[in-house]
């Protein structure tokens, strides 16, 4: 028996650069860690096979791609990658997945730089030499009949091709280091599947699914459940939607689907109004049995009698027998429906969406003919589940999907159990244990999901059914998460409210409004000052005694320069520093896009006196000399780092208020005389020598710790937790808002500094929105510092939990470790 070989610091790599989910994170170490235990602990035989359960809507292209990086990452590499679809859908939905430039490509941290190899692309000439490289990584992504028939999609797959010398099926099952990944795996369980995979030979078969086949449980390495999706808060929450009286007709329900469109359409504009989002336009995806039905419904929703015509030419049907131009058509309409422009806002589609077609704005969900077990499968279900602005937005009518299912209460109770093992399923992740004989081996761990699922009964009017037992109830999906939440953070009996303490010192907190669009720029997005020290050191060498003269000469019909013969002696014109100083301010302010504005000098006089700091003693004499190589280098430092900033970052206005932080804190939750234990989210901390409020609680550790450092510090005057509204910094230019984590007012040697303190944790820290974040924070303490309006001066720190934990306590240490 050999010894399990994973390379743990490349999965941690990949977990980190490719951004990975925790449980997407967890599904490829689980592959990773089996398929050592079948090839290199007991030296099976290939192909090593397995099945990832993931939930719809949590990612599983992302999973795909972790794979990839892996496996073409360790040391003895796979180059060659089959992604397998059921279908023309998922293939194309795919295809745009892996290719570079697409807006839908998750390519951007691949280091594999894959070429991507298609049905249509495989012959040509760059990608056939591709093909042929064997340092080169290939994805090839077919659907599955191309590969299992000879006719029909396969036959280009099995016609004979010169410049492989067989044909492209043949070629495959000749490669020593095919990997195939199955997407969607519970489509393939005929016998064609399972003879191409006997005869392409591949070294790994991964299938990817959120419902395997019942036959394919012992392959499972790792199952991520709906329910604990839901739990973790990475898809929406399903609602389901019942009526109570008779009515089941197709006109009732489509009414009732619209209506629920209405109420999200309002929401959606409200939500992103207060929060300066773009709103997102729900849609209703209409599933019908056949193509009759849904031309029916087409015309019910496209006439002036339904809904006072509100609806009329913004239906799009989308089905498998569409051909020509109207199919064409009606896909391109369909790739759109994301686009806040477009004017489809329902959906009628009879099968061809079922799997592979995801967008983030279905809201509603109506099968008309299902029965409600039928509509909660994952795969109708997973349609809607996708999170339309990336994470909850704490409105249940925008992180839920409406699904609609008319049946009659009684039914759904008689159901509850069908609905129950729909979502629910116990959780499987691989882990690597150690062997009483000191042998590493992995071992799949089954353990039973956190959620449970419950449906609300809807509140009765009438006497008997007031009386319904209360085991019968059905209950919300938001009850469900309300109790889990409630097991999880201990809960006191009633909310405490804690006000600022008298006797510490109070914090003056400046308030600035982003500029709207179009946006400035402006210099207060100028952060980093190491290059304008650079450039002041540059310009501190001794400008000689001696003048350079050139003379210029003929000869030949030509001018030549010639080094004069005689030396003339230099002489200096000192100018006085303060006029050197005012001349590169104005030179600064003269750069395209800068306003004339107060805040604005005085953030070109902050950068200039870098520069002169950085020359020291000899600043008058050496400007005077090199003026207007300064003012020239200077300019060009400036106008460099706001371009950057141009596109992305926000600017802020000239005028602060200035506000104390008396906010009061309201806390439901255990209150802790003294915070000398460790880290727990559930707990109020108390025993603070220099907070502002007698008792804080934290989102993380690093936070925790931090605000420990800080407290201890000497220098510190007082410090505050901030909550949402303290200090919000808008950092996108659609308007979106954050607070860091921490405020800190210390005093050293009579000069006060006012920090904003952030925590990450390390594989947060180069994320995008973090960047992001970070800019504009340091872009707001610029405005605020050069407003002439605030004492002190305010700084911005980045915090990873690193550098919080290296510091151990240190906050004089902390801030070096910071950004």
């Amino acid at each position: 028996m050999s010894k399990l070989t994973v390379d743990s610091n490349l999965l941690a790599e990949i977990r980190h650069r490719v951004d990975l989910r925790e449980p997407n994170a967890q599904a490829v170490e689980s592959v990773a860690f089996m398929m050592s235990q079948h090839y290199d602990v007991e030296n099976k035989a290939g192909p090593f096979e397995c099945v990832v359960d993931s939930a719809t809507g949590v990612g599983k292209t992302y999973i795909l791609a972790g794979l990839i990086e892996y496996l073409a990452g360790i040391d003895n590499p796979a180059r060659n990658f089959l992604i397998l679809t059921p279908g023309r859908t998922i293939r194309d939905k795919t295809i745009r997945n892996f290719t570079p430039g697409d807006y839908k490509s998750i390519t951007g941290t691949m280091r594999s730089e894959p070429v991507i190899v298609t049905a249509e692309n495989f012959n040509s000439p760059s990608v056939a030499a591709a093909i042929k490289n064997t340092s080169r990584t290939k994805i090839y992504i077919f659907t599955v009949q191309a590969l299992t028939s000879q006719t029909g999609d396969g036959r280009e797959t099995h016609d004979y091709q010169e410049f492989l010398g067989a044909s492209l099926y043949e070629w495959l099952g000749n490669l020593h280091d095919l990997v195939i990944l199955a997407d969607e795996h519970h489509c393939y369980r005929g016998p064609a599947f399972s003879r191409t995979i006997k005869n392409l030979k591949p070294e790994v078969v991964v299938g990817v699914t959120a419902t395997p086949a019942s036959a394919d449980e012992e392959l499972v390495v790792y199952r991520y459940p709906l329910a604990q999706a839901i739990e973790d808060e990475y898809v929406k929450m399903p609602v389901l939607v019942a009526r109570k009286d008779d009515r089941s007709d197709d006109r009732t329900k489509l009414l009732d689907g619209v209506t629920l469109l209405h109420h999200k359409e309002r929401m959606s504009e409200a939500w992103a109004a207060e929060n300066g989002r773009i709103p997102v336009r729900p849609v209703m995806l209409v599933i019908a049995q056949t193509i009759d039905d849904a031309k029916a419904y087409r015309d019910i929703l496209d006439s002036e009698a339904f809904d006072d015509g509100k609806w009329i030419g913004k239906t799009l049907l989308v089905h498998s027998q569409l051909t020509g131009e109207e199919k064409e058509k009606a896909l391109a309409d369909l790739d759109a429906v994301e686009d806040p422009d477009s004017p489809v806002r329902i959906i009628l589609s009879i099968g061809m969406l079922k799997e592979g077609w995801d967008v983030k704005n279905v809201y509603v969900i109506a099968s008309m003919r299902a029965s409600v077990s039928e509509v909660l499968t994952e795969q109708t279900l997973g349609r809607g589940m996708r999170l339309p602005y990336g994470s909850y937005t704490g409105e249940q009518m925008l992180d839920t999907v409406e699904v609609l299912a008319h049946e009659r209460y009684e039914a759904l109770l008689a159901k509850r159990n069908t609905l129950t093992q729909q979502m629910i399923d116990h959780r499987i992740l691989t882990e690597i244990r150690t062997t009483g004989e000191g042998t590493k081996v992995a071992r799949k761990k089954t353990f039973e999901a956190e959620s449970s699922f419950h449906f609300k009964e809807t509140p009765s009017a009438t006497t008997e059914e007031q009386r319904t037992d209360s085991q019968d109830k059905i209950r919300s999906l938001e009850e469900r998460l309300k109790e889990t939440e409630d097991r999880t953070v201990d809960i006191p009996h009633e909310e405490q409210t804690h006000l600022p303490l008298p006797f510490r010192e109070q914090i003056e907190i400046p308030y600035v409004q982003r500029v709207a669009q179009p946006q400035p720029i402006s210099l207060n997005q100028v952060h980093d000052m190491k290059p304008f020290e650079d450039l002041g050191k540059a310009l501190t060498h001794e400008a000689g005694d001696t003048l350079t003269r050139t003379v210029l000469k003929s000869k030949s019909g030509k001018i030549r320069g010639h080094r004069a013969e005689d030396t003339v002696e230099a002489l200096f014109l000192d100018t006085p520093l303060e006029t050197s100083r005012n001349g590169l301010i104005k030179h600064v302010m003269k750069i395209r896009g800068v306003e004339q504005r107060a805040n604005e000098l005085r953030a070109a006089g902050s950068i200039v006196d870098t520069v002169i700091g950085a020359m020291g003693g000899s600043a008058s004499q050496n400007l005077s000399a090199y003026f207007e190589r300064a003012a020239k280098r200077l300019a060009a430092q400036v106008t460099d780092q706001l371009r950057d900033f141009a596109s992305t970052s926000v600017t802020f206005g000239e005028e602060v208020r200035l506000a104390t932080l008396k906010a009061p804190r309201k806390a439901r939750r255990r209150h802790e005389p003294n915070h000398e234990n460790t880290f727990e989210r559930s707990l109020a901390y108390n025993g603070w020598q220099k907070g502002a409020y007698e008792y804080a609680w934290f989102d993380s550790s690093p936070e925790y710790k931090a605000a420990g450092a800080i407290d201890a510090d000497e220098n510190v005057v007082v410090w505050a937790r901030l909550h949402r509204g303290d200090i919000p910094i808008t950092w996108t230019q659609e308007g979106r808002e954050y607070n860091p984590d921490l405020v800190v007012i210390e005093e050293i040697d009579g000069v006060r500094t006012c920090w904003l303190v952030e925590t990450k944790m390390n594989k947060e820290m180069l994320s995008a929105d973090v960047l992001a974040k970070k800019k504009a924070a340091r872009t707001w303490s610029n405005t605020v510092n050069h407003s002439g309006q605030v004492s002190g001066k305010w700084k911005y720190l980045l915090l990873s939990e690193d550098d919080v934990n290296d510091a151990a306590g240190s906050w004089a240490q902390m801030k070096d470790f910071g950004q």
